[in-house]
């Protein structure tokens, strides 16, 4: 074994390996790297016939170090494979392809979040008054790469309702496979295919799950890039926004929705496009226009027996624009539009079912799990309509108006606490009692691993 390089060795690493010597440096070198040690009484003997242990020892110490150049990793790769059984009786792991461990990427997030207030602002049932929620929630993401330029990505989740102790989540599941695609080079552009987490140009028309393809071209930092999608909404049953309204439908349930695909044959399909500019390193602008082939309204009556809503499954067109910018030092404004053409719907009292919606926030810092410590400071306002999104990046956005104060805070690397409030009113009546108020205090923490 041999290496290039200039050593500043004080002394000697070994009494037997004179500085004159043709391997001294070579012998220096991997001495001070920690790969080779020598003999306890201080001597190389570097005449002796090396054993394959000894051989394997080398090649271990080799493998643990992560600053090699592409040229020497392959080397070691291939030592690795030729001494495969000398290092598992070392108690080093290789198997035959183990050695592109490096290929395989795993990492997730873990949460504790406690939610106390008004929390069923989408929801019939928030006659009951204030409610609290309490979970842990874990997803862990595992990342493989298929050669140079393909990678393959899976995401599974799970999640414990602390109220109930029971996992709630999912249909009751106790494991939920979320994502599940690949993702590589198409045409100039990344595609991505299969069971992917979609996202508008400020996710407040989509931030969810949609099974279907994505080409994405251009820097998102740096003038114009874009994307186009095409897909179906991943659940089967959801209503637009997740919002719920009382009535009875025609088949004598107590509650109706606006269901996202065909009533009861599909999950909806969804097709978009997306561009962003970018005007400068501190502002841009996003724009995204999103079509869902089924948006089904049942039909339902009042509680005095009147029609609020004939049965139709039309489709729905859906727009977004949005703007971010940086003010001065350490503040950031983000404001953003939503808007659909799926009017003449209406609520539980009859009032027709808000189509559009606002969000903007103003943030002071910006907190990096990477650097205990940071924080930010944010104040948002939104007034979304339950037909203006299919389901928000935001908590509690969906048919609120309201504003919300919070913080961002990073105790310990890799570890935020998140504390806000919200106090506002729902957009639409989801009772017969009327739009009711909406005040929610959040906080969680979350573990990055």
């Amino acid at each position: 074994m041999s290496t290039a390089g200039v050593v500043s060795a004080a002394s000697n690493p070994f009494s037997d390996v004179p500085a004159d010597s043709w391997a001294y440096d070579a012998v220096a070198t991997l001495s001070a790297d920690g790969v080779i040690d020598g003999y306890p009484d201080g001597t190389y003997k570097g005449d002796n016939t090396m054993t394959r242990f000894e051989m394997a020892q080398i090649v271990a110490r080799a493998m643990a170090k992560t600053d090699i150049d592409k040229a020497d990793k392959a080397l070691v790769d291939k030592l690795a494979a030729e001494f495969a059984e000398e290092l598992d009786n070392l108690g080093v792991r290789v198997a035959e392809l183990e050695k592109k461990s490096d290929n395989v990427i795993f990492m997730g997030t873990a949460r504790l979040r406690y939610d106390d207030g008004d929390i069923n602002a989408t929801n019939p049932n928030q006659r009951k008054g204030d409610d609290i929620a309490s979970h842990a929630h874990i997803e862990s993401w595992i990342k493989g790469k298929v050669n140079d330029d393909w990678t393959a990505i899976g995401q599974v989740e799970t999640e414990y309702n602390m109220q109930t102790d029971s996992i709630t989540a999912y249909n009751g599941k106790g494991f939920h496979v979320n994502k599940i695609y690949m993702e590589g080079p198409l045409f100039d552009g990344t595609l991505k295919a299969g069971r992917y987490g979609e996202f508008s140009s400020y996710g407040r028309i989509i931030d969810t799950e949609v099974a279907g393809l994505e080409w994405t071209w251009g820097d998102p930092n740096e003038g114009l890039s874009g994307a186009l999608t095409y897909g179906r909404l991943s659940h089967d049953e959801r209503n637009m926004a997740g919002t719920t309204f009382e009535g009875t439908t025609k088949d004598g349930a107590d509650s109706y929705g606006i269901k996202l695909g065909a009533d009861g044959k599909k999950a909806g399909e969804y097709t978009s496009a997306r561009l962003k500019y970018n005007f400068s390193p501190v502002t841009a602008m996003g724009v995204t226009y999103g079509h869902l082939d089924n948006l089904t309204v049942e039909e339902s009556y009042a509680a005095d027996g009147s029609l609020l809503n004939k049965y139709s499954d039309d489709g729905a067109d859906i727009w977004e624009i949005g703007l971010n910018t940086t003010l001065a030092d350490n503040l950031t404004l983000m404001g953003a539009y939503t808007t659909s053409d799926r009017d003449g719907v209406y609520d539980s009292v009859g009032d027709e079912i808000k189509t559009d919606g606002w969000f903007s926030e103003l943030r002071y810092k910006k907190h990096d799990i990477k650097d205990p410590g940071s924080f930010a400071i944010f104040a948002n306002y939104r007034n979304v309509g339950a037909l203006s999104t299919i389901d928000a990046t935001v908590d509690y956005t969906e048919n609120i108006k309201g504003w919300t104060i919070g913080f961002d805070y990073v105790p310990i690397e890799n570890t935020t606490i998140e504390v806000f409030y919200i106090n506002g009113s729902q957009v639409n009546a989801t009772t017969s009692d009327g739009a009711q108020d909406v005040d929610i205090f959040r906080a969680q923490m979350e573990f990055y691993f």
